[in-house]
């Protein structure tokens, strides 16, 4: 199934040598193709969405919860991170200088083999955190043995078994100035049928045939199960959830389907650039998601990047103990008001030990 000759772990065990099949021909011309509004695009995101995202990496790092959720989110921010930095900040650098792979053979092809096994490995985490949120609403769903601590464990080294086989044993993705995007087939005369890379298309079937009936699962018991509920503190959840499981599983499964269809049809322009945009942004929804929807991680990284001076001057108190100084500097009759203002934040659950896609 696997040519370990069309690998990255062929070119690190050989002196840094590719294999024949990835040589261009010395006769080969590889005029510079210069896109530089969508490349601008791509590496001005890429990099917007990053840092956006680094705060709330932080945050889940210094928290000391370890919920099984909350482990596979750091694992899954780690992924996300690797992704945007191929699919976004090399694809923008690549698309203005006009780039392909034969131009910069060795870092388009290591970049491709990290990109490729950082969405392998962040699709295996999507599905899994679907599946954490279906125990969390149905103690009896099918798979909850898989979050039990031991077993769990056993999960974890498997995922990072499967980044390293996606990473370094089956063959990359390869950046194609063209098309301002990525595909296996490095475009040097040769048949595409070469490069097909079946563990992905595989990989990308199951993610769009497995997480497709989990979030619909999801959305439905939501909906129907506690769809009446009076609390306001669990309808905004159950809406926050909702809307989470749907702009994900959107992205993940877009981008799975693209990709697969254009590494083996003739795909228009136009498609593979959503194809893009959406491998990106399932990667950048993520981060998005927190800060618009969580508010316990968007508290933790405001109070984080900002001093309390600050939050203070600008009515930006992020935690209850601030709340509750804030009005009695206000001279506000009542506390509770205070409570109910911030119902919904950390002192309502546990700071960051529930799972939040």
């Amino acid at each position: 199934m696997v040519d370990v000759e069309m690998t990255i772990y062929h070119v690190l065990t050989n002196n840094l040598e590719m294999s024949e099949l990835y040589k261009c021909p010395t006769n080969m011309t590889t005029n510079l193709i210069p896109r530089p509004i969508i490349g601008s695009y791509f590496l001005v995101s890429g990099i917007a969405l990053i840092i956006i995202y680094l705060p709330c990496f932080v945050v889940m790092i210094k928290s000391k919860c370890r919920a099984s959720s909350y482990q596979l989110m750091m694992l899954l921010a780690v992924f996300d991170l690797t992704s945007l930095m191929v699919n976004s900040v090399t694809t923008g650098v690549l698309g203005i200088m006009g780039a392909s792979f034969c131009h910069y053979p060795l870092f388009v092809f290591t970049a491709g083999s990290i990109g490729l096994g950082s969405w392998m490995g962040g699709c295996v985490v999507c599905i899994l955190l679907a599946v954490d949120r279906c125990v969390e609403i149905n103690s009896n769903f099918p798979l909850a043995i898989i979050f039990h601590k031991q077993v769990f464990r056993l999960v974890m080294i498997v995922i990072c078994i499967y980044w390293v086989y996606a990473s370094f044993f089956t063959n990359p993705l390869l950046f194609t100035a063209q098309y301002s995007s990525w595909f296996f087939d490095p475009f040097i005369g040769k048949e595409g049928d070469l490069y097909h890379n079946i563990p992905h298309t595989i990989n990308n079937l199951l993610v769009s045939a497995s997480s497709t009936p989990l979030y619909i699962y999801l959305c439905y018991h939501l909906i129907f199960k506690f769809g009446y509920s009076t609390s306001m503190w669990l309808y905004r959840s159950k809406q926050q959830i909702i809307i989470q499981a749907v702009i994900l599983c959107f992205f993940h499964a877009t981008a799975a389907y693209i990709y697969v269809y254009m590494q083996f049809f003739p795909t228009p322009s136009w498609l593979i650039i959503i194809g893009q945009l959406a491998w990106q942004y399932s990667n950048g929804c993520v981060c998005l998601a927190y800060w618009t929807l969580n508010r316990t991680i968007r508290n933790a990284a405001i109070r984080m990047m900002l001093s309390k001076r600050i939050r203070k001057r600008f009515k930006l108190h992020m935690g209850i103990d601030e709340a509750i100084a804030a009005e009695r500097d206000g001279e506000v009759a009542s506390v509770s008001n205070v409570m109910n203002l911030m119902s919904g934040t950390a002192k309502v659950a546990p700071f960051l030990c529930e799972s939040f896609l």
